[in-house]
């Protein structure tokens, strides 16, 4: 599974802007072949916003980062960032699942 961690830092005054940019990315992704779970998270403490995503796959991530909806929200929100996303990918393995308890 690859789990994908992506920072935005709004301009001042632009995250209900980005938030709500970010519907259709959110809607559309979770329905990407591959896609497990697709979240936006904000911290309000520092007013930044996280992407958190979960993958089968890096080829299932790799499809999805080249889908319309992907390329139109990073050109609508361009000029809303203070500075470029942070992304960080990780490889994880599922060691334990309460879920199925």
């Amino acid at each position: 599974m690859i789990i994908v961690n992506a920072t935005l830092e709004p301009v001042e005054g632009k995250l209900d802007e980005i938030v709500e940019k970010a519907e259709k990315l959110l809607k559309a992704s979770r329905t990407h072949e591959g896609n497990i779970s697709y979240n936006l998270y904000k911290n309000v403490e520092e007013e930044t916003l996280f992407f958190v995503e979960r993958w089968e796959s890096k080829e299932a991530l790799q499809k999805h980062m080249e889908t319309e909806e992907f390329m139109e929200f990073g050109k609508e929100t361009k000029e809303l960032l203070a500075k470029e996303l942070g992304i960080k990918l990780y490889a994880a393995e599922l060691l334990s699942d309460e879920s199925a308890a």
